[in-house]
């Protein structure tokens, strides 16, 4: 049954279960998760299966974010699901953002009313040692995609000729 693709092939096996037992059948509807919140989508050739009940999907996305993910928001869709509050963490709800803001926070005074220690005054901070790495420096500049890609094709001769430079070019004679 675990290996079922299609809910037909599932309910078949499942109606075989129940004439050897029905007590197995109880079971299994009791420890794993019902097909009603299971589903697969497919996207750009890969798998993905998310549980709604759980909040999780193999993307990883739902489970991190705590939002639904892509994914997610299409099986909502398809079940005809418009209010997508509940699948999402409180975090993100408007009464939790009042919630960090309720503590009182009072500014800091004035760099002239600061209270400081003389021990603290009177400490020198040194920079930490840096010892620079053997080799050279990485670049510090990460490509991106839409970067133009420049190939050297070596046409620099005066024919202009794609496979040739200057000194092995055979269309202009060579002058003595």
């Amino acid at each position: 049954m675990a290996k079922a693709y299609r809910k037909e092939d599932f309910d078949k096996l499942m109606a075989m279960v129940v004439k050897v037992d029905h007590r197995v059948k109880d079971y299994l509807e009791e420890v794993v998760p019902s097909s009603e919140y299971i589903f697969t989508v497919h996207e750009a050739g890969k798998r993905y299966t998310k549980c709604l009940e759980r909040k999780t999907c193999t993307c990883g996305r739902f489970q991190h974010d705590e939002i639904p993910c892509a994914h997610a928001i299409a099986v909502l869709k398809h079940k005809n699901v418009t209010n997508l509050h509940s699948y999402c963490s409180d975090y993100y709800k408007p009464y939790a953002l009042e919630k960090t803001y309720e503590v009182v926070m009072v500014p800091m005074p004035d760099k002239e009313d600061w209270n400081v220690p003389e021990y603290v005054l009177d400490e020198i901070v040194q920079p930490p040692r840096y010892r620079r790495l053997a080799g050279r420096p990485r670049k510090r500049r990460k490509k991106n995609a839409y970067d133009k890609i420049t190939v050297n094709n070596n046409s620099r001769g005066q024919c202009g000729q794609v496979g040739h430079n200057r000194r092995t070019c055979t269309f202009f004679p060579k002058e003595n």
